[in-house]
């Protein structure tokens, strides 16, 4: 189970880590983005490969092309390939054929020149001074990929053929014959890898210019060192040390205090630590979940014709349909019941979390303005945080740290006779 349209992934998270110059790249970027890996095996070896171009990175730090320059040798390359472009490989043939048509021989040499250049820059200033060994075998078969396409159409003395004006017409045939030898299996393979380099590099600049820091997975800790949320523009950072046996986090805080955001930023960590991306945080160790369930949005489903509390309900058993099928759960639960009136959700909130709080392996995160719930502080697994706030000539002062204990502040009175409304209603009319 995966539900994390409330982390905005592709609105707010893509941008983090995309750099790419092209579609098909920022395509692939998407896909990583939106699909969790599914062991910790998978993690580190995607934990090596961004590593690995982190090691790489005084070569790749400069990658780019132009947009249009890939587009047209694409466009060329595919169909070459596909021959929906024939070229005249017979050496007689194409000298008259050149001789008799002057555009088509201009056009011909301006594209192999532009798959030249555009190849060498790839090459010269980044494919060939990688260090492969560092990468794992199954990135290395991109680049190999790549590599190898390069060497097919010795890129490397065409691009000196050309930069000593010396790419004349005997040279222009030759270049025909390489290209027209390419199957459409081999140029999709390229552009696949190429996809696929471009957006590894992407992600790794995005960790490199955050600042991000990778996590360790252990499945007896919970352990988040300095998180935030990157979109804040001045975060204040938090740490949250939970014991194997803490199942369930019950947060409080007044409005505006921040828990919607702590919730994003906690789950943040988490879910980019499943697709093997460094986390918002200066250190983070955590488990591995099978199921993970973000719960921070939760509206009224027009299309299923629920109401917003039985969107609620029905969340809620999703999740623990999956813990009683014994997988592993993180879940987010943003002021749980909301939906109902104040007493239905105090009881039915109690039950559930006294029920949560038996799993082990499963961490569930839930916020609430439910007072009478501070007496699941005895409930064995239940652990009760608080965000700060105090008052100041009673206006709220938010200091959006992290705290142990429970908030019992209440704002809402106060502003709301700060703006003078009880003496605006009792006006004459």
């Amino acid at each position: 189970m995966l539900k994390v349209y409330d982390l905005s992934l592709e609105d707010d998270i893509l941008p983090l880590f995309n750099y790419t110059n092209s579609g098909e790249s920022e395509s692939l970027l998407k896909q990583i983005i939106n699909k969790p890996l599914g062991s910790i095996s998978e993690i580190h070896d995607r934990q090596q490969i961004i590593q690995a171009l982190i090691l790489n990175w005084d070569v790749l730090e400069a990658f780019s092309y132009q947009r249009l320059d890939y587009r047209e040798v694409k466009n060329f390359l595919d169909d070459v390939a596909s021959k929906r472009i024939v070229l005249e490989t017979r050496q007689l043939k194409a000298f008259i054929k050149f001789t008799y048509d002057d555009s088509w021989r201009q056009q011909l040499r301006s594209r192999s020149v532009q798959v030249i250049n555009f190849f060498h820059k790839l090459s010269s200033c980044f494919f060939s001074r990688l260090s492969i060994a560092f990468f794992p075998a199954s990135f290395q078969t991109h680049l190999q990929v790549v590599k190898g396409f390069i060497n097919k159409l010795s890129i490397e003395q065409q691009a000196e053929l050309v930069a000593q004006q010396k790419f004349n017409l005997k040279a222009t045939v030759h270049f025909s014959q390489k290209l027209d030898k390419l199957t459409p299996e081999e140029v999709s393979a390229l552009w696949n890898s190429l996809a696929a380099v471009e957006a590894y590099i992407s992600i790794t600049k995005g960790i490199l210019d955050h600042q991000f820091n990778f996590p360790a997975f252990n499945n007896n800790a919970f352990n988040l060192q300095n998180f935030y949320h990157p979109l804040l523009r001045d975060p204040v950072k938090n740490s949250l040390r939970l014991a194997s046996n803490d199942n369930v986090v019950l947060l409080t805080g007044p409005n505006m205090s921040g828990k919607s955001t702590m919730l994003r930023a906690v789950s943040l960590c988490v879910y980019l630590a499943h697709i093997g991306f460094a986390v918002p945080a200066s250190a983070a160790v955590i488990p591995y979940f099978d199921t993970i369930s973000i719960a921070i949005n939760t509206n009224d489903s027009l299309q299923d014709g629920y109401s917003h509390f039985m969107a609620e309900v029905k969340n809620l058993k999703a999740v623990v349909h999956e813990i009683n099928s014994g997988k592993s759960c993180f879940a987010i639960f943003d002021e749980l019941f909301r939906g109902t009136n104040s007493d239905d959700a105090l009881d039915i909130t109690a039950t559930t979390i006294k029920g949560l709080a038996k799993y082990n392996n499963c961490y569930f995160f839930i916020s609430t303005h439910l007072l009478g719930l501070k007496k699941t502080t005895s409930i064995q697994g239940v652990k009760q945080l608080s965000i700060g706030c105090t008052l100041n000539n009673d206006l709220p002062v938010f200091t959006y740290r992290l705290q142990p204990g429970w908030s019992e502040l209440k704002i809402g009175r106060i502003l709301f006779e700060k703006e003078g409304i009880p003496e605006m209603l009792q006006s004459e009319v």
